[in-house]
């Protein structure tokens, strides 16, 4: 269920864009002790003349600010409710440190939000995750 979105300017080239979403997959995973196929990550682009910077349009500002002292990368994420608050803010201190590095910026300029869901809100093929995740319980124990 673990889901992260990180929006970012578009514009930075693709190979870059996809080892942000390599490193930011295996860093979401291991600080949420999460199996990294039951997690997703993708990154939103957003046209700079639709995005503003102290109020004024991106592909301005980009013309006379390097886009690393520009840009503010936002991460969202949605986790289920019950996660150590300490979980949380490691993993809101390395997300935001593989968006920095990977994008060149500064990560004093990432901001993060996580949003908590409710297991009863949450649904994995139609079935809610609390009901989902009671079965697996079930089925782990039985094999043991």
């Amino acid at each position: 269920m673990p889901v992260a979105n990180i929006h970012v300017l578009a514009g930075h080239p693709r190979p870059v864009l996809k080892q942000l979403l390599r490193e930011a997959s295996a860093t979401f995973a291991r600080v949420i002790e999460a199996p990294p196929d039951r997690l997703q990550v993708w990154i939103t682009e957003v046209d700079p003349e639709l995005y503003a910077i102290a109020g004024e349009p991106a592909d301005e500002v980009l013309q006379h600010t390097p886009r690393a002292q520009a840009e503010i990368p936002l991460i969202r994420m949605a986790l289920m409710e019950g996660r150590p608050v300490e979980m949380l803010h490691r993993v809101m201190a390395e997300m935001s440190a593989v968006v920095a590095r990977n994008l060149g910026g500064d990560p004093q300029r990432v901001r993060v939000q996580i949003d908590h869901v409710n297991a009863d809100r949450w649904a994995i093929g139609g079935v809610p995750a609390s009901v989902a995740r009671a079965a697996e319980l079930a089925t782990r124990r039985a094999a043991a």
